[in-house]
């Protein structure tokens, strides 16, 4: 999309396709995921349902994308242009509960390596019920009320085709403490708990029982890990692009790839990894039809229950 040889509108198309193509992989991904969490019994447990918290706002937000954006931008549409400023503001929350939920999944995988023993009674029904509100909750006040209130929006910007925060001392330092500062220290703290994870593993290796339920469970740890570290890297680098390289960035193409393209694919990737790093949600894929698949791997949840092994990866 080079700026001297492409129109305007050519542009526009190219930006709208790749947008369009991207968040709808990403909201039919989501769903899926959210889906299978919601329907799988093997993952009737804490990380199940902080998976589905998490996927669920993903998929709003790559719906918006796919269904308001796109044809705002496509179509030009000034009433809905006129309206992104608020559609900004449900994004920038959709972001803030993905990340919340991350740092939940991240410590939950913490309390399963280091207090197995603990870790029911810590992420109990109750208490990771608790967890969710608060995912949801707390953007409410740092996603939306701290920007509207200080009118501090995030309308759509033709020049680059990304949704900016209006220019005021204000809005800077909303932008910085309440959003840099703390996606930042949120994802930092996710990087520590990764990386004590990682370290509980290694300290806890020469002690695991050489047999197959240890060694279901340690591929289970391990595996849940991985996508942990995985989704962190994701995460992290979508920050340092939208919040400092896209503002570095002085032509509109690049502007939109540090901005809205790194946005959008973030989050429409991040399903798949979940997928592909779990043996549950692969089964559902890979099956004879996913709804047919769902009565079959639900017959085999209830088999594989009577072993310990299966008991002992499912409670992870």
């Amino acid at each position: 999309m080079d700026d001297e040889n492409i129109s305007p509108i050519d542009q526009r198309i190219v930006v709208v396709i790749i947008v369009f193509t991207t968040a709808l992989i990403g909201f039919i991904g989501n769903l899926m995921v959210f889906l299978f969490a919601t329907t799988l019994k093997s993952l009737q447990n804490s990380f199940g349902r902080l998976a589905a918290a998490q996927s669920f706002a993903e998929a709003i937000l790559c719906a918006v994308f796919a269904f308001f954006y796109s044809p705002m931008v496509l179509f030009n549409l000034k009433p809905l242009k006129q309206s992104s400023a608020y559609v900004g503001l449900v994004l920038l929350y959709c972001y803030d509960v993905c990340i919340f939920t991350h740092l939940a999944i991240a410590f939950n995988r913490f309390v399963a390596i280091s207090r197995p023993i603990a870790y029911n009674s810590i992420f109990s029904l109750r208490n990771n019920q608790i967890v969710i509100v608060f995912a949801y909750a707390i953007p409410c006040f740092t996603s939306i009320y701290m920007h509207s209130a200080n009118n501090c929006l995030l309308p759509y910007i033709d020049f680059g085709w990304y949704f900016g925060v209006n220019l005021s001392k204000e809005c800077d330092d909303i932008r910085y403490y309440i959003d840099f500062c703390k996606d930042f220290g949120t994802v930092a703290l996710i990087g520590i708990l990764d990386i004590a994870t990682i370290a509980m593993i290694r300290m806890t290796a020469p002690r695991i029982i050489s047999n197959q339920i240890s060694e279901r469970r340690r591929k289970s740890e391990i595996t849940f890990v991985k996508q942990a570290l995985i989704q962190g890297a994701a995460f992290a680098a979508e920050l340092v692009f939208f919040f400092i390289i896209a503002g570095m960035q002085t032509t509109p193409v690049r502007i939109f790839i540090f901005s809205t393209l790194s946005w959008v694919l973030v989050h429409s990737i991040d399903p798949f990894i979940i997928i592909m790093l779990n043996f549950e949600f692969r089964a559902m894929l890979f099956s004879n039809g996913i709804f047919r698949s769902i009565s079959c791997t639900s017959a085999s949840n209830i088999e594989n229950s009577t072993t310990n092994g299966r008991n002992l990866a499912g409670n992870i």
